[in-house]
């Protein structure tokens, strides 16, 4: 009498062990590049969220000090420094109101855009994040130009934000008109 064995297989061969690997080797490197171009998306739109924050910010302090001063702004030579004469018992770039006429000094320090208005207190510092600030004065037009730290090529030396000089503006009117 013949005995037969049958014999089941249990287990997988080694050719499909390998094409197994394969593959999720193949799903894992996928996974691997999404992670690592959301990681990318995610810190640029970071960076760029903090740009806009120094832009808006910069923008937000310079409209105030540009719309008050009661004189035209001084421009240092090279551009780097920039001043404007206030009235007494109007806010202050360092959010106090001074009792006498004042003028605030703004300059970039170590990084910090800071601001001083001679009260001996020294400057304040308001914001940091600034790769190079300029600026200009031209026509009742305060132009500044604002490169944040980390800001994408593209957008080349700064972004420029343009203030007029309201007050002198109404003033000159009132003169015109006189």
């Amino acid at each position: 009498m013949y005995v037969t064995h049958s014999r089941q297989q249990s287990g997988y061969t080694l050719l499909e062990m390998l094409v197994a690997m394969t593959v999720g080797l193949f799903l894992l490197a996928g996974v691997a590049m999404s992670y690592s171009a959301i990681k990318s998306t995610v810190r640029m739109t970071q960076e760029l969220s903090d740009a806009q924050e120094v832009i808006r910010y910069t923008s937000q302090v310079f409209t105030r000090s540009a719309k008050q001063t009661i004189s035209e702004p001084s421009v240092s030579a090279d551009g780097l420094t920039i001043q404007f004469k206030q009235f007494a018992n109007v806010l202050s770039c360092q959010g106090t109101t001074p009792i006498v006429d004042y003028i605030e000094t703004y300059i970039l320090s170590n990084g910090f855009l800071t601001c001083d208005i001679g009260d001996g207190n020294g400057a304040a510092r308001l914001l940091k994040g600034i790769d190079s600030i300029n600026f200009t004065f031209n026509n009742f037009l305060v132009v500044i130009v604002v490169k944040p730290l980390d800001i994408p090529s593209h957008f080349g030396a700064g972004l420029q934000i343009d203030i007029a000089t309201t007050q002198l503006i109404l003033i000159k009117a009132f003169e015109d008109n006189a």
